[in-house]
């Protein structure tokens, strides 16, 4: 359970409830989030993220939607994480791209993947109208320390890029997007598998990578990177 222990009352963190609008994953379903602003409450972030909340921006946020649980949790154990013959097979397929780590600055090489990225990806979903100011604000705003995995190709063209928070012990996925023409050799799955060999590498705990909802189908890759927790009940559990 969530155990904020402010220093004075002035420090304690608001909770707002959302109304009620269209689930964005299950059909004929709604959602309801509670919500908290951060920004001026950054050390309540990693409890947050320990208890299933998301940041967006300066946000922080967690369904609890009437009589749906179906959103759990999912985050990877990056220290006994390994590589399985598909993910190997992934990496070899993006032997001449490489990453770089850059401030999370927006540009508009960032901005005509992403917008290509939600034309071909996700048509008519709630991000796919983003104008250039909503996607620097998405990119660019963050009270806690977040950084751009940039990926490229040989040719050093911009292939994909991950906006990663960062804190002393875990890292969390809030946002990627990628050429799609490169979807069916898997670069969305390469820049995950990469997050994790960094984490890996520099003694990460936990990477977080979202919601996971069982049996839908533009969740299921997440489910590839184990081993894997969800939050259920409160409670984390090897899945």
């Amino acid at each position: 359970m969530i155990d904020i222990k402010p220093e004075s009352v002035l420090e304690q963190p608001i909770y707002m409830l959302t109304k009620a609008t269209s689930c964005p994953y299950l059909r004929g379903k709604v959602e309801k989030r509670i919500a908290t602003d951060i920004t001026n409450n950054q050390k309540i972030y990693e409890e947050l993220s320990i208890n299933g909340f998301r940041r967006v921006e300066n946000w922080m946020y967690r369904p609890v939607c009437d009589n749906c649980s179906a959103c759990k949790s999912y985050r990877v154990d990056i220290k006994n994480f390994k590589l399985t013959k598909s993910l190997k097979r992934v990496l070899k397929n993006f032997r001449n791209f490489s990453y770089t780590f850059v401030n999370n600055n927006s540009t508009d090489e960032h901005f005509k993947i992403f917008k290509k990225y939600q034309l071909e990806r996700h048509s008519g979903g709630s991000m796919s109208d983003m104008n250039v100011d909503e996607f620097s604000s998405m990119i660019e705003t963050s009270p806690i320390k977040t950084v751009l995995m940039e990926f490229r190709d040989q040719c050093k063209n911009l292939a994909g890029v991950l906006l990663l928070d960062i804190d002393e012990k875990n890292l969390s996925a809030v946002y990627s997007f990628f050429d799609p023409k490169f979807n069916k050799l898997g670069l969305g799955n390469y820049m995950i598998a990469q997050c994790l060999l960094f984490g890996k590498s520099n003694n990460f705990k936990y990477l977080y990578l979202g919601y996971y909802i069982d049996g839908l189908s533009s969740m299921s890759y997440k489910s590839r990177f184990r081993p894997g927790q969800i939050l259920s009940s409160n409670n984390w559990k090897n899945f």
